[in-house]
């Protein structure tokens, strides 16, 4: 189940992706103190740290992609 914070942090890494500047664990909580939501103090890190190892990009266009079909 997702929570308010969780969510925050991943608006908070695309709005980091969209303009192009670096994800960090400290841009994270900045953009989600800026919106005024309480998140506990590792979930930007934890979502930095995964950004780091993922690319957002791929993520977003592969939202839906089923599996190849059998031959």
């Amino acid at each position: 189940m997702s929570t308010a914070g969780e969510a925050a942090c991943s608006y908070a890494a695309l709005i980091l992706y969209d303009d192009g500047i670096p994800i960090t664990a400290e841009k994270i909580a900045t953009i989600v103190k800026a919106a005024n939501v309480s998140v506990e103090s590792y979930w930007p890190s934890l979502f930095a740290k995964l950004f780091e190892k993922c690319n957002i990009e791929d993520l977003i266009t592969n939202v839906g992609a089923g599996a190849p079909v059998a031959a």
